[in-house]
């Protein structure tokens, strides 16, 4: 089974929602009213889980070794 390494995806997911933040700041729009950002950050937060699981699958297989 392929091993997916999200954490560089992550990375580059954060990056536009900080990108997609700050563009809301500058055209005064509150972030929590701005659909791009809410969008982006649904997408970071998927990654964030599955990197998560990620690390607790990694932790439990060298557990068992």
């Amino acid at each position: 089974m392929k091993q997916v390494d999200y954490s560089k995806e992550l990375e580059k997911e954060k990056e536009r929602l900080n990108m997609l933040i700050d563009e809301a700041f500058k055209n005064g729009i509150p972030i929590t009213k701005d659909e791009a950002v809410i969008a982006q950050n649904r997408k970071v937060d998927v990654l964030v889980a599955k990197v998560q699981r990620e690390k607790e699958k990694n932790k439990k297989n060298k557990q068992e070794r």
